[in-house]
Parts: C-alpha cells; sequence; structure tokens
C-alpha cells in the first residue's frame, strides 16, 4: 500500500499549474460561503422582506452546516475513491441552479431548501480537496498552498461583508445579489474545466493508485484518533466564528443603533486580519512544533475576545477584538494540514480524517448560531446568547490538551 506521505515524496516543488489549481479550489469554496458569512449582513434585509423570526435565522444558518456536518464524513469515505478533478467539477455542476434558487426564494421554506441542497450538493466535491494536495502539489509546500487560499479566502470575505449592504442598496435588493453569486459559480465551473487538466497533474495516476489501496479507509477514525481532536478544536473556533458574523451586526443595530451600513465596515476586521495574517500558515506548521499549543491557544484567544466584542460598540475597540479574533485563525491552514503528517496514513485516509475534522467544524458553525437563536427566543436578547455561546466555546482548548503524542513522518508537510 503506498501511503499519503510516499505518493507525493518525490515533488520538490509545486508547479504554477498546481498553485493555480489548488488556490481556484480554495476560492471556489470561498464563493460558495458567502451564502453563510454574508448571511448576517443580508439578515436585516432578508428578515424585514420575509418576516423571519430569530428561530428561523439560527435554522437558516444551522441547516447550512447541518447538512455540511451530516454528509462530509460518509461522503469522504465514498467519493474519495473517484479522481478528484471531475468530482469538483460535478459538484459545481449541481449546486449552480440552488444558488441562483436563494435570489428567488419568497418564503421561510423555500430559502431553507435552497440552502440545503446548495450545500449537499457542494459537500459531493469537498473530499477532494485532500487529494488534489497529493496530485498536485510537493508535501513540503502543503501548508503555505493553504496558507494562500486561506489569505485569498479572507480577502473576499473581507469585501462581501463590507461592501454587501452598499451593493444591496445600489441594486435595490438583496435578491439580487444572491443571483450575481450564481453567475460567480458559473463561471468557476468554466474557470475549472479549463485550469484543472489532469493529463497535466504530477502525479495524473492518481485514480489507479485509490484503487490499489484496499484498507477501508472508513476506519481511519479509530486508527487516528487525532481527528477527532483538531475537529473539537475547530469546532470551537466555528461556533464562535459565525455567531459573531451572524448576530453581531443585529445586536449593533437594535441594542446600540449602529447601522448595519456603519457596522458591516468593523466585521470586516474579522477578516482584514488574515488577508496576510494567514499567509504565515506555512511558517507556524514548521514553527510551531507542539501540535497542542497549535490547538488549544487559538480557541482560548477567539473565545475570550468575542466575550469581550458582545459586550462594546465603541468602534476602535470592537474592531481591535474582531482584528482579534482575525488573528486567531492564522493558524487554520496549518490544523488542517494536520492529517497528512500522521505516521503511515494512506491518501483516501487522509481524506476521512480531513472530513472527520470538517465535520465537527461544520457542527460547530451550525450549533453556534443555533443555540444563540434559541436563547435569544427564550430570554429576548441576542447578546445574553451570544455570551453563553462564546463561555462554552473556551473549552474546546481542551482538545489541545489531550491531543494524541506521535512522531512525525520524516516525509510529513510542512
Amino acid at each position: 500500500m503506498t501511503t499519503s506521505a510516499e505518493i507525493s515524496h518525490r515533488l520538490t516543488r509545486t508547479t504554477v499549474r498546481g498553485w493555480a489549481v489548488l488556490v481556484l479550489n480554495r476560492a471556489q469554496y470561498s464563493s460558495i460561503v458567502l451564502a453563510p458569512f454574508a448571511f448576517g449582513i443580508f439578515l436585516p434585509f432578508i428578515r424585514e422582506d420575509l418576516d423571519l423570526t430569530a428561530l428561523e435565522v439560527g435554522i437558516l444558518q444551522g441547516v447550512w452546516w447541518v447538512t455540511w456536518s451530516a454528509t462530509i464524513l460518509p461522503f469522504g469515505a465514498w467519493f474519495s475513491r473517484f479522481r478528484p478533478v471531475p468530482m469538483v467539477a460535478i459538484s459545481l455542476a449541481l449546486l449552480v441552479p440552488f444558488v441562483f434558487m436563494q435570489g428567488f426564494s419568497t418564503n421561510f421554506i423555500t430559502l431553507l431548501a435552497s440552502r440545503l441542497l446548495l450545500v449537499l450538493f457542494y459537500a459531493v466535491g469537498a473530499p477532494s480537496r485532500p487529494l488534489l494536495f497529493q496530485q498536485w502539489a510537493a508535501p513540503g509546500q502543503y501548508a503555505s498552498v493553504n496558507a494562500v487560499g486561506l489569505s485569498l479566502h479572507s480577502l473576499i470575505m473581507a469585501l462581501a461583508v463590507s461592501v454587501s449592504p452598499l451593493l444591496i442598496g445600489a441594486l435595490g435588493s438583496w435578491r439580487i445579489a444572491y443571483h450575481l453569486q450564481g453567475g460567480l459559480m458559473l463561471t468557476h465551473l468554466i474557470v475549472w474545466m479549463i485550469v484543472a487538466r489532469e493529463s497535466r497533474a504530477p502525479i495524473a495516476d492518481l485514480g489507479d493508485v485509490l484503487k490499489i489501496n484496499e484498507r477501508p479507509p472508513f476506519g481511519a477514525i479509530l486508527r487516528y484518533p487525532h481527528g477527532w481532536y483538531m475537529g473539537f478544536a475547530m469546532f470551537s473556533l466555528a461556533a464562535t466564528w459565525t455567531s459573531i458574523v451572524t448576530f453581531l451586526p443585529t445586536i449593533l443595530l437594535d441594542d446600540y443603533g449602529v447601522s448595519v451600513s456603519k457596522s458591516a465596515p468593523l466585521m470586516g476586521f474579522m477578516y482584514y486580519a488574515l488577508i496576510l495574517g494567514s499567509l504565515l500558515g506555512g511558517f507556524i506548521n514548521r514553527r510551531v512544533p507542539n501540535r497542542r499549543a497549535l490547538l488549544a491557544v487559538p480557541v482560548v484567544m477567539s473565545a475570550a475576545l468575542a466575550v469581550l466584542a458582545t459586550m462594546i460598540s465603541q468602534p476602535a475597540l470592537l474592531a481591535a477584538c474582531l482584528t482579534g479574533i482575525g488573528l486567531a485563525w492564522v493558524a487554520v491552514p496549518a490544523i488542517e494540514m494536520l492529517p497528512f503528517e500522521l505516521p503511515g496514513i494512506l491518501p483516501r485516509e487522509v481524506a476521512v480524517i480531513s472530513a472527520l475534522s470538517v465535520t465537527l467544524f461544520g457542527l460547530g458553525f451550525a450549533i453556534g448560531p443555533l443555540f444563540v437563536g434559541i436563547a435569544a427566543q427564550i430570554s429576548g436578547s441576542a447578546q445574553t446568547g451570544l455570551l453563553m455561546l462564546t463561555a462554552l466555546t473556551g473549552l474546546g482548548s481542551l482538545a489541545g490538551v489531550f491531543y494524541p503524542r506521535y512522531r512525525r513522518s520524516t516525509l510529513q508537510p510542512s
């Protein structure tokens, strides 16, 4: 059997096309998650148009990540048997109609259905990402490539969050903004089919390698418990982040009278910090050999600053807190690369362990706003819900405390 480290050990440099394929694949994710990440900015407009309750808001945000979490692990075990490039194309082709459908929604049910189907079809192609790394990138550059992708993601998110209210105002409708997103995803599909040419991949025979590695990949979740701890840390980071981006603009509007057009640029500070900061992902991967600290410190930092952010409205202080929350995510590119360095792990097992981590990551995104929505419905205060949530997410640092030690492979990515 060919391990993940062995499959691409002869690659010492990632080609220009390899960089393009992997960064483009990350940009596809960024364009898709505009739906949940920018939802908090769209929310005041959608809530007024569709007359949504606080609980419905939590469900709309939560269904994205619940669907993701329910599908990504079984999809990771099943779809990792197929060649990654065509699987990404199929996923994009299936989801594009439902991006447009969001803009045509006339009530809670249709908006809920469109978001559910959109993320379901995206999840079909998500397990391909770890395989794309093994097909297109040199192991020594995994974290660096991932860091560049997160930097691009942060730039896209910052622009989307900052200009969305202005865009909606200029277009006169939040629906048209969703239609523009649909056009963007259609463009992604076309560009992917042009750029991602398997015949040009450094490991063109990856499909054959996947077929001959017969050890059942799903068993990796027991063989490598590390994935659970990675996931718990990511769960905490995700729950804090998505709750802040969903409810903080509404809290600032309802409790402090800060308009969405003023709060949106402040929310962008969560992403501004990552535009350049995330480029340190490869450096952090190399310079923080203590993987326990790599998991624990960002969780504590994110939770503590989120508590402060829910209690202040002074622009400079709020911007500082949101910037700090963003900086906590500088470690994420390194955390996402941990499955590749586990000793003796096979290519499809990397996809499964990554899927396990992403499953818990998605649960964090789902449970965070759902928890806050329920707490807000009961207490009458979204601020109370956010404070309760961020106090709990700090416990995710225990994942770093108990992360199992191991000897890193000499072929592990840096």
